[in-house]
């Protein structure tokens, strides 16, 4: 029996005086493509908005998994956290070493998630990269738009218009995820010391993509 997961990450934008100078170029490239009309200098949201969004200039500050099987349901939601940056190697470094012992016991795994082949992959491959961290799994690296069997890409089940996990939730009659914090939330929260709450968000992500998995399957 294949068993299902469905994963999540958060991200915030690395300290700008950190930076390379190259880099430092990247993000106020980005800023200015990101700026309303009218609007002469970036905003602190839009610059957040860019460092959270890029992985050479974000970090990941949290990772949510959960297992089952797609006909019974999931377990309860794990996560892997982190509170600062210097806190993202161990914690990539944990979840490549529990996916290598989760695949030696599981076997075949499906992987699941909603945009992950257009950002939480390319991000996770890069933020562990720069560790030095090396991949212990290839399937849920798979970025195959249309290949289900490895990684099921919600965002791409139908080829549509884009839309948001919050949108599939709506359209399928799934619980929303947002409760009234969302993606732009997570840096103000980490920021702040409230990475618990930054994981219990991450963890409804991952139980909404699960669920949502179950209803396009």
């Amino acid at each position: 029996m294949t068993r299902h997961v469905a994963w999540d990450i958060e991200t915030c934008p690395r300290p700008y005086e950190e930076l390379s100078e190259a880099h430092r170029e990247r993000h106020r490239t980005q800023c200015e493509y990101e700026m309303d009309d009218g609007m002469e200098e970036p905003t602190e949201e839009v610059k957040s908005r860019v460092g959270s969004l890029h992985p050479m200039l974000g970090w990941i500050c949290c990772i949510s998994a959960v297992a089952g099987d797609l006909a019974d349901g999931h377990r309860e939601p794990y996560s892997w956290g982190a509170a600062s940056p210097e806190e993202e190697a161990p914690i990539l470094e944990n979840f490549w070493e529990d996916i290598q012992q989760l695949s030696n016991h599981a076997g075949q795994v499906q992987w699941s998630t909603c945009n992950g082949k257009r950002f939480d992959v390319p991000f996770l491959s890069a933020r562990s990269v720069r560790h030095g961290i090396a991949p212990t799994n290839d399937r849920i690296l798979n970025t195959h738009k249309y290949r289900t069997d490895k990684h099921l890409d919600l965002a791409n089940v139908w080829d549509a218009p884009w839309y948001s996990l919050e949108d599939l939730c709506d359209h399928l009659d799934v619980e929303s995820p947002k409760d009234g914090f969302d993606g732009s939330d997570v840096a103000p929260a980490i920021e702040n010391g409230n990475s618990e709450k930054v994981r219990r968000y991450c963890e409804r992500d991952a139980a909404a993509t699960f669920q949502c998995a179950q209803a396009v399957q």
